[in-house]
């Protein structure tokens, strides 16, 4: 049985989600903040629960910052930034995205 790993998500992964995603998801389907956590953020959770180090790279070398780029349900790609918290949890701390039709990334 593989060993999980504690999970947390901070507040600035939350603003960072606010910036990028509306509250709703729009007439043409592009996803909602909500659609997004519910679908895409389950999975990337797992993943650093059971497999941090194997599943992510340094954000730059020498960095306490490490990076999961991965597809999502409703994104295309996303970076999701996460650290080792003192605790030794993992904590996810930064996000970004690429969808379709999407300015931000």
């Amino acid at each position: 049985m593989t060993d999980r790993r504690q999970v947390r998500v901070s507040q600035t992964f939350f603003d960072r989600l606010d910036e990028l995603l509306p509250e709703e998801r729009s007439a043409e389907g592009f996803p909602s903040a909500t659609d997004f956590w519910l679908h895409d953020i389950p999975a990337v959770i797992d993943r650093l629960a059971v497999a941090f180090e194997e599943s992510t790279t340094p954000f730059v070398a020498g960095s306490h910052i490490r990076v999961l780029i991965t597809a999502g349900v409703f994104v295309d790609l996303m970076a999701d930034y996460a650290v080792i918290a003192n605790d030794g949890a993992f904590e996810i701390i930064y996000l970004e995205i690429e969808s379709s039709g999407s300015d931000d990334a």
